[in-house]
């Protein structure tokens, strides 16, 4: 049995606008001046309407053979109908992979244009690098320079004379060696000036007899004891006793706990792709952030930072260098991103998506919340 939603291709669950468009493109192909039939444009056509009506189950080609009469000419008329009918839904069904054919070329291609973009920002990132080891290359070539003209400078000027090879010496020495040479002279010096000091004092000592050596004793030795004096109590005043020996109390100070502030912690939304400005759920702090298809996030707050939310349902790999980690919180492992990929505005002001741990994050709408953040930060 042929029904109208098997010559259009739908089923109830078909919207209005799908069912418009299947209409478009199956008229466009068998419209007599399109090199059609008239008998298949007019069953199209009931067929648009009968499932617009909500009756699509219904036998297409009978409906059409019980408004004629049940001759000969019209049973062949409605095998023609069939054969076209069937005709039409092979058209169909070529229609639907064809379809299918493009929705997937389009998704593909799409994967290839942001495997594109991430590749043009790892190659920006790459030759910023580049630019960066090169100025450390030639400034440590100009110190080198620097360095061996200096020696150079030394060595020259020699002469035969033993008082011009003195000096020459000297020359051949660096100036910051010369000072450590003087500095060393001048230590040995004091040193030696401090281990004579003691020998001259016991010298004296000795030369001016015993005197001097008992005074020196007696400086050191302990003085006596005062002589103990026995007394004899006859009788005890209980306030003297209380006045001598008060009782002394104590009191125990409790300790103050520790109070430390909370970790600020997200909102979980939805969304991917996209920087809006919330405030943590514990404090009343605006932040912003941006959500991966992954459930992991880019969160930055007033305080300058840029901090990687990786969602610990991830299969756990080897990390950048420049995610250094933080805290837990709730199914998140926080890291710092303080330098590289990721660590300052300019990287997501300038591209349309970053790569942070194998993670795509879409970058769209980063300006505009970055400038309301720091209009509340204010």
């Amino acid at each position: 049995m042929t029904t109208f939603h098997d010559i259009l291709g739908t089923d109830k669950q078909t919207s209005a606008a799908e069912l418009k468009r299947r209409y478009k493109l199956l008229s466009s192909r068998l419209h007599p001046d399109k090199g059609g039939s008239k008998a298949m444009m007019q069953l199209l056509v009931q067929a648009y309407e009968k499932v617009g009506q909500g009756k699509g189950y219904e036998e297409a080609v009978r409906t059409v053979t019980l408004k004629g009469n049940t001759d000969d000419r019209y049973k062949d008329r409605c095998h023609q109908l069939e054969r076209e009918v069937e005709a039409l839904q092979r058209l169909n069904d070529d229609l639907t992979q064809q379809l299918q054919r493009e929705k997937q070329q389009q998704k593909s291609t799409e994967e290839l244009e942001r495997y594109v973009a991430a590749s043009e920002e790892d190659l920006k990132w790459l030759r910023r690098e580049n630019n960066r080891l090169s100025k450390q290359l030639d400034e440590a070539r100009r110190k080198l320079s620097d360095t061996t003209r200096t020696v150079t400078r030394f060595d020259t000027g020699r002469k035969k004379d033993t008082d011009t090879d003195a000096l020459s010496s000297q020359r051949q020495i660096a100036p910051a060696v010369l000072n450590q040479i003087k500095s060393l002279g001048r230590m040995n010096l004091r040193r030696t000036a401090l281990m004579a000091i003691p020998l001259i004092l016991v010298a004296g000592l000795a030369s001016a007899g015993k005197a001097p050596w008992l005074a020196l004793m007696a400086m050191f030795e302990e003085p006596l004891p005062p002589p103990e004096v026995k007394m004899t109590i006859l009788s005890h005043n209980p306030a003297d006793i209380i006045a001598a020996n008060p009782v002394q109390t104590t009191q125990r100070v409790a300790d103050e706990p520790v109070v430390r502030p909370p970790s600020p912690r997200i909102q979980l939304v939805s969304q991917v792709g996209r920087w809006e400005v919330q405030y943590y759920e514990n404090i009343q702090q605006p932040y912003i952030r941006v959500r991966s298809d992954r459930g992991s996030y880019i969160v930055k707050s007033c305080d300058g930072h840029f901090q990687y939310y990786r969602n610990a349902n991830l299969r756990s790999g080897r990390l950048a260098a420049n995610l250094i980690f933080d805290r837990l919180d709730r199914h998140f492992q926080i890291y710092n991103i303080p330098y590289g990929n990721g660590s300052f505005a300019a990287n997501w002001a300038e591209s349309q998506s970053l790569l942070i741990n194998h993670e795509y994050f879409p970058n769209q709408g980063f300006a505009a919340a970055h400038q309301q953040l720091q209009q509340l930060c204010r």
